[in-house]
């Protein structure tokens, strides 16, 4: 089994949900409507998204190579 597309997969949806995440935030702060939960937990939970899949895409890079060689 490869696991550089499955990796591959979970960072590009990680991706998408950080910057559907921010979007999402930053048009409720504009509007006043963030009530869940405060800005500042909204920003870091989209950062965590981006950091989660800049490491899938990490871990992608090292798995590719490992399965050409």
């Amino acid at each position: 089994m490869k696991w550089s597309p499955i990796l591959h997969s979970i960072a590009a949806i990680a991706g998408i949900l950080g910057v559907l995440a921010s979007v999402i935030f930053w048009i409720a702060a504009a509007n006043d409507g963030v009530n869940i939960f405060s800005q500042d937990h909204a920003y870091k939970d989209a950062v965590v998204l981006f950091l989660a899949s800049i490491a899938f895409g990490i871990g992608t890079l090292i798995h590719k190579q490992k399965e050409q060689s």
